[in-house]
């Protein structure tokens, strides 16, 4: 009986960390996804030729200072 007790307080203390790191997570990863979130936001107010310019231009841009 006292190694099963033993066992689910180390089940739960092992859920405990997990829950505890998906938090730490999420709320670290929270920036990220606010900038993603207004650029969703911008490019659906762009029209399809503004947004193709500008993903062109962020590639070409990338790609000169990856050399």
């Amino acid at each position: 009986m006292s190694a099963a007790l033993w066992i689910i307080a180390i089940c739960e203390i092992i859920r405990v960390a997990q829950n505890f790191l998906q938090i730490a997570i999420t709320e670290r990863d929270a920036a990220s996804r606010g900038n993603v979130y207004s650029e969703i936001i911008q490019s659906l107010r762009q029209d399809d030729n503004e947004f193709v310019k500008r993903m062109l231009e962020e590639y070409e841009r990338r790609e000169n200072d990856g050399k």
